[in-house]
């Protein structure tokens, strides 16, 4: 089990976000992206964008989120961190700076910046993206928050101890969901304020979701925890540097579970490779679904059999970067008075 949430700016709300000039790395970043044979008006798209981004590292800094893992433009890897640096944007920037060419300035899809943040509770994995062009009923600016429970260890039979202990009732178990999902809430809220001030903008939308990963083969170490290195994925799966280890307890969640008479509830259900098996408000942790002795398309059909949720797949597209009003705006910045962290996190 792990917590994930998205984080969206409503398109409607773009026209109030202030044009702010990119200053030092993110004003190379600006450079090299359009230094290419562009117009006028992808380069002002461009501007946007990484004011955009820039302003969101603002609100990292808030935070305290500094450790970069990963930057790409277009689906392309400018820096991935594989040693576990720490405070590294400079570096990722250097790496940008470094490896962009001619041709891949001449246009602008799609910026990716990967943060990680750890705190006594969770291990963060943060993915910001900016699009030009984005589905319908989706939101341009998105960013994944997932939480991995930071209390259980590297090693199996201590995982295994732990969740034992979890799952030997209900009300142990409901207790514990309980507990990390506040902790996690309150990290998201506070974030979302902080973000608030970084950015004039009126609206934010803000989902939090509690997911269980099904492996498709039972799962004893993080040694045999797979990755999922395809195009266009940033996830918690991905295998980044160090994260094995805050892995292992979900890829054993359900499969410790099964062996105990709990009921999860309001749950999504994705494989071990960050595809989504669908939602259920309730299932047994008895359920075949869990049986991990058993092939893994079989337990899949069965979600597929239930009353599931999947999200909206829509192909159809916009451009976000056609309000007029992207210039100087006369809106302010919100408040984050209630921000718990804003006063502790160095404020403007």
């Amino acid at each position: 089990m792990y917590f994930e949430s998205t984080i969206t700016i409503d398109p409607s709300q773009l026209t109030n976000i202030e044009r702010v000039k990119p200053t030092k790395a993110f004003k190379r970043m600006l450079y090299h992206l359009t230094m290419g044979g562009i117009t006028e008006k992808e380069e002002r798209e461009t501007f946007t964008a990484i004011s955009i981004l820039q302003q969101l590292n603002k609100a990292f800094m808030q935070k305290g989120i500094t450790n970069v893992i990963r930057l790409s433009h277009d689906d392309i890897d400018f820096y991935l961190d594989e040693k576990g640096l720490k405070d590294d944007l400079k570096e990722a920037f250097d790496a940008y700076e470094l490896k962009i060419d001619h041709s891949m300035s001449t246009y602008f899809n799609q910026l990716v910046l990967v943060l990680e943040h750890e705190d006594d509770s969770f291990k963060y994995l943060l993915e910001t993206k900016i699009a030009k062009n984005h589905k319908v009923g989706k939101y341009p600016i998105e960013i994944k928050l997932t939480g991995l429970l930071n209390d259980y260890g590297a090693d199996n039979k201590t995982v295994e101890k732990n969740l034992k202990g979890v799952f030997s009732s209900q009300e142990n178990y409901d207790e514990y969901k309980r507990e990390k999902l506040h902790y996690f809430t309150n990290f998201v809220n506070d974030f979302v304020l902080c973000i608030q001030k970084s950015i004039a903008v009126d609206d934010l939308n803000t989902e939090i979701k509690t997911k269980i990963v099904i492996p498709k083969e039972k799962v004893t170490s993080k040694h045999n925890i797979k990755r999922n290195r395809g195009s266009n994925y940033y996830g918690v799966h991905y295998g980044y540097y160090g994260f094995e280890d805050y892995l292992l307890y979900s890829m054993m969640w359900s499969s410790v579970g099964h062996g105990y008479e709990v009921t999860h509830t309001d749950a999504y259900y994705e494989s071990d490779e960050g595809s989504e098996l669908g939602h259920l408000e309730e299932v047994e942790s008895t359920s075949s679904h869990f049986d991990d002795s058993t092939d893994f398309d079989n337990r899949s059909d069965l979600f597929s059999s239930d009353d599931t949720t999947i999200s909206d797949n829509s192909s159809a597209s916009s451009s976000w970067f056609e309000f007029d009003s992207f210039g100087d705006s006369d809106s302010s910045s919100s408040s984050c008075s209630s921000c718990s962290s804003c006063s502790s996190c160095g404020g403007d």
